[in-house]
């Protein structure tokens, strides 16, 4: 590296649930560069990130960039939405703070806190509002801050997720208003960056054809999951189960599995004593299946489908007079959201009603995550897009645990699943609850998992998020 840069990389949302700008954030990091990172308080970062703010910290082998990461957080004022007052002022409101926020953190605090030149800054797009345009000008009015050298002014680089203007609902006039006033502040924002990225080839082309954005400083990068995605060991898992008590009371009301029967082991693993004294940990002939979905419980991802799929699940195995050929079902749904709370009781009330199903919720620490997705026999994507332009980054995840998925369709979901390739496209709970009907029979003979290592076979040897990086990235971010 001839030359090294001090990059901002910029989320207007929690740092810590935003994988890919930290995955960002550690590629620049990796290549001898000097990263800040701004975003809203919240969950703590990736392993690694965190690792480079540990300086005293001698537990753990000090990473070559240590002391090269400097972490901004805001916290901009929530209005309340109570009633039809606070709702009508809300907008105006939460765009102030936000404009003050992102003002004193990048005219301010990146100056006084970090001390460094910056010369790129690289922007999570959506939001749109006020991120882009202050970005801008902070680009354009670098001038304003000391310079230490004779370097030009900061690159811009938006990231598109998403589009920011189909984030906004469009049920009333007045939200239809403030949709198209969106719409247009981003298609005047986009052309002024220097350099563009995309989630999907479909994005790429709708940008260039919406917002006249195109040409060589616009480039496709796929997410791929890091090598921390990857299958689990049985070793893993039982550290891993045992640890988080993972499905612990998924059997209370049933006489498959007894106390006593786990009590060297989980309801997945268990433990053998050998002859010579030693131990040997092995996965349970008669271990449930797993499904993991992770999830924003947004209105973006409809958990409902979910909810219907498995008590159609349920009325098949019972009408079927499968009970005794189909396994017991644990489904671990992670994330948080608006909607969660929402959905608990009926959680509460599924569980009750389907012994031979359980749903249970978790919030796992990151490093944890990767685990409990190596663990599982299927993935379950609910994400739609807002635009129907980008992927669902969890399914990346998934893949690189070697896990194949069932995703509900959308218009370029194809990009990335393939249907009968890599994993099952659904349309609603009915096909849904078919797909897992026919691939969790007899789970988990060897006619099954045969049948699941066919799709898992088609995942194996993917791109990994590195070696993508350096190819699309690099160059396009750093110049």
């Amino acid at each position: 590296m001839a030359v090294q840069k001090h990059i901002v990389v910029m989320v207007l949302g929690d740092i810590g649930r935003s994988p890919r700008m930290q995955y960002h954030a550690l590629s620049l990091l990796e290549e001898g560069h000097l990263v800040t990172l701004i975003g809203y308080e919240g969950e703590s970062l990736i392993p690694q990130l965190e690792n480079a703010l540990k300086n005293n910290d001698t537990s753990q082998p000090k990473p070559t960039y240590l002391g090269h990461l400097c972490v901004l957080r805001m916290k901009p004022y929530q209005p309340p939405r109570t009633n039809a007052i606070y709702r009508l002022f809300y907008y105006p409101l939460r765009l102030l703070s936000l404009l003050y926020c992102v003002t004193y953190t990048l005219f301010y605090r990146l100056y006084n806190e970090c001390n460094v030149v910056v010369d790129v800054i690289l922007v999570q797009n959506p939001p749109s509002i006020p991120t882009l345009l202050l970005a801008y000008l902070f680009c354009l009015n670098h001038a304003i801050l000391p310079r230490k050298s004779t370097r030009s002014r900061p690159r811009l680089v938006i990231d598109w997720h998403n589009l920011g203007f189909t984030m906004f609902e469009s049920t009333t006039f007045v939200q239809r208003l403030i949709r198209t006033i969106a719409k247009w502040y981003e298609r005047i924002m986009a052309p002024l960056a220097d350099a563009h990225l995309t989630v999907t080839e479909a994005m790429e082309v709708w940008l260039g054809e919406n917002f006249n954005v195109h040409g060589e400083n616009v480039r496709v990068l796929y997410d791929k999951p890091p090598l921390i995605f990857r299958p689990t060991s049985v070793e893993e898992q039982h550290e891993l189960f045992n640890r988080l008590d993972i499905g612990d009371d998924l059997f209370k009301d049933t006489t498959t599995h007894k106390r006593e029967d786990i009590s060297n082991g989980t309801l997945f693993t268990q433990s053998i004593n050998r002859n010579d004294g030693t131990t040997r940990i092995c996965l349970r002939s008669d271990r449930p299946a797993l499904l993991v979905s992770s999830t924003s419980w947004t209105p973006d991802e409809d958990f409902s489908i979910l909810l219907e799929a498995l008590k159609e699940l349920h009325n098949r195995i019972t009408t079927n007079s499968d009970e005794s050929k189909f396994p017991k079902v644990l489904v671990i749904v992670t994330g948080k959201g608006p909607q969660k709370a929402y959905y608990l009781p009926l959680l509460k009330e599924f569980n009750e009603t389907h012994p031979s199903i359980n749903i249970q919720t978790l919030w796992l620490e990151a490093e944890d995550y990767p685990k409990l997705l190596g663990c599982a026999t299927l993935g379950i994507s609910l994400h739609t897009s807002t635009s129907g332009l980008d992927l669902p980054m969890k399914v990346l995840d998934m893949f690189g645990c070697q896990v194949p998925v069932c995703a509900i369709g959308f218009d370029c979901l194809g990009e990335l699943v393939k249907d009968g390739v890599n994993g099952k496209v659904f349309q609603n709970g009915d096909d849904l609850a078919t797909q897992l009907y026919d691939l969790l029979l007899r789970y988990p003979s060897d006619e099954t998992l045969n049948k699941l290592e066919v799709y898992s076979r088609n995942i194996r040897g993917m791109t990994r998020w590195k070696e993508n990086w350096e190819e699309c990235a690099r160059h396009l971010i750093v110049g």
